[in-house]
């Protein structure tokens, strides 16, 4: 059963390599003056071999490490629980993680400050911190509620996986909050779509666009184990994309926001990919 463990390093291998590959794609395969990717850069053509790659990899090895769930399939918390506290504390950080980022959006979006050009014009100057600006102030704020909501929504699962000692009582937990991280995600997808879509380069942007589509779809299978449609493999698959999605778009030095809810959304998936294999594995412990 030990087979089960293997699945969370396969994760973590492929989000480590993604952010390597990218790394070195950004620090050569750009040019300095223009910004536009420089054709046939080797780390870049790397890089789309390495999805490729850890995205089959995931699909082949599904079948023989993890189990089909397709007559009695796992309800959550139940599939999640687990003894341990610190088998809880992955989830827990990137909870926390998310809820920075939001705070961080906010700070971003309420900084806004008028100010008059030249010309008699008012503009709105914004004070960020450094790095890759992508929102602008009203979005800032809007994804900054919708990353503090899912957290907020999110944080009562995890006691709620934790085990009891004899005769202690389960903490309640309302099934129906999974699916809010999945709609805070498909708007905040809207909401990336619409503003990287202007540029021309496919290059520079994709990794951060495909980091949301697979965080909504990894939270859409996490939510599908509170309505007994869970299927561990398909999790499991989209969880590992989603964790290498996002740790490659972390090398491409975003605003502090974005930096948190990328790393955030990796280490809780992460946390909950390693709360059901350590089930699937002890199963006399968890249970």
């Amino acid at each position: 059963m030990k087979k089960y463990v293997l699945w969370p390093l396969l994760a973590a291998i492929g989000g480590v390599g993604a952010f390597l590959l990218r790394l070195l794609q950004r620090s050569t395969g750009f040019e300095v003056d223009t910004g536009l990717p420089i054709p046939g850069n080797l780390y870049a053509i790397l890089l789309v071999a390495w999805f490729v790659v850890l995205a089959a990899v995931c699909l082949l090895a599904a079948r023989p490490l993890l189990p089909a769930d397709r007559e009695d399939p796992p309800l959550f918390p139940a599939g999640f629980s687990v003894a341990s506290p610190g088998l809880l504390t992955p989830a827990v950080m990137g909870l926390f993680l998310l809820a920075a980022s939001g705070v961080l959006d906010l700070l971003f979006g309420f900084s806004g400050a008028s100010a008059l050009t030249g010309s008699g014009e008012t503009v709105t100057v914004f004070v960020t911190a450094q790095g890759s600006q992508l929102f602008s102030g009203r979005e800032h704020l809007v994804v900054g509620l919708l990353s503090l909501l899912s957290a907020a929504s999110l944080l009562p699962a995890v006691p709620a996986c934790r085990i009891r000692p004899e005769g202690g009582a389960r903490k309640p937990f309302q099934s129906p909050l999974l699916l809010v991280p999945v709609c805070c995600l498909v708007v905040r997808l809207v909401l990336t779509y619409r503003v990287v879509s202007v540029d021309p380069s496919l290059t520079d942007y994709y990794t951060e666009l495909l980091a949301v589509v697979f965080l909504a779809l990894a939270f859409y299978r996490l939510s599908s184990f509170a309505f007994r449609a869970g299927r561990t493999r398909r999790f499991a698959v989209y969880a590992a994309l989603a964790i290498a999605f996002c740790l490659a778009t972390l090398a491409d030095r975003p605003d502090p926001a974005r930096l948190l809810f990328y790393l955030g959304g990796a280490v809780t998936l992460f946390g909950f990919l390693l709360q059901r294999t350590a089930v699937l594995a002890a199963p006399w412990d968890n249970t």
